[in-house]
């Protein structure tokens, strides 16, 4: 549904081509967009001044999308000049492709370390819970609680 509609926009109304940077970017903010809309709907029936939170985290999950995307170009820039070749987005057994993998593993790991508290968090700074804790944290606490009683 959000692809259709980043794809009417993008190549038919602003007649980008396919494939092109341009293209792939509106379709990327256009789907963050409508899922921060369709959470704010949530957070406004939850708690009014909730709005926003979830358009802060799901757009900045369309900017660090954008981040990488510029970090893995300029790495396949890097590596040909050392005379590797890479290709991101194919399957590669090589050694370069297992570090970019873990690479990539871990930066996912610390984006969503960084941002998801945030979003979770803001529910606790306004009352809808009782501890402002990170949400990994929150969840063993709950756990370790219920298996003690």
């Amino acid at each position: 549904m959000f692809v259709g509609l980043g794809r009417l926009i993008a190549n038919k109304l602003l007649k980008l081509p396919r494939g092109s940077n341009g293209s792939s970017y509106i379709k990327l903010y256009i789907a963050f967009f409508l899922t921060g809309l369709f959470h704010f709907s949530g957070d406004f029936m939850l708690e009014r001044r909730m709005v926003y939170y979830s358009f802060k985290f799901f757009l900045l999950q369309a900017v660090a999308i954008t981040f990488e995307d510029f970090v893995i170009s300029t790495a396949e820039r890097l590596l040909r000049r050392g005379g590797i070749e890479f290709k991101s987005g194919r399957v590669d057994e090589s050694w370069a492709g297992t570090v970019v993998r873990v690479v990539g593993y871990f930066w996912v790991t610390l984006w969503f370390c960084l941002t998801l508290p945030g979003w979770v968090d803001e529910s606790s700074a306004i009352g809808f819970s009782s501890t402002d804790r990170g949400a990994i944290t929150q969840f063993l606490l709950d756990t370790w609680t219920r298996h003690q009683a």
